[in-house]
């Protein structure tokens, strides 16, 4: 005899469960948390404005690709998107680890080895003044 899992209920096979809107209420947070807008995550996403938003909402599901797409450009783990489903316990923020985060985001988006060297003189001359 098999057992039949049990369905997630949804209006039809392609509606957003409260698991997928979490994902996109977390990736909401963490894009505001690296003070994003919706059109530089969406530009770096290959995507429109309007379908991030949708994300966000939890209007559109989000695929797997665009999964680990979004936590490339957050540079956050996949795991951080499901924070708040099931049994995943929202973490305190960290407001270090927030700006580290962002710190990589922007050294990530450097073009050039010398912009990456200033940068680095930056960064090496603030961590001397603590």
């Amino acid at each position: 005899m098999t057992r039949k899992r049990q369905a997630v209920p949804r209006k039809n096979s392609r509606s957003a469960t409260e698991v997928d809107k979490q994902v996109g209420r977390n990736v909401r947070r963490y894009r505001k948390d690296m003070h994003m807008t919706l059109n530089e995550l969406a530009d770096q996403l290959g995507v429109s404005q309007q379908q991030v938003q949708k994300y966000e909402t939890g209007d559109s599901r989000i695929s797997a690709s665009m999964v680990l797409a979004i936590t490339e450009v957050l540079n956050i783990g996949i795991e951080d998107l499901f924070i708040g489903t099931s049994n995943q316990k929202t973490p305190k923020k960290n407001p270090l680890e927030t700006a580290r985060r962002e710190c990589q985001m922007w050294i990530d988006r450097a073009s050039s080895k010398e912009t990456l060297r200033q940068m680095a003189r930056v960064l090496k001359a603030m961590s001397q003044q603590e």
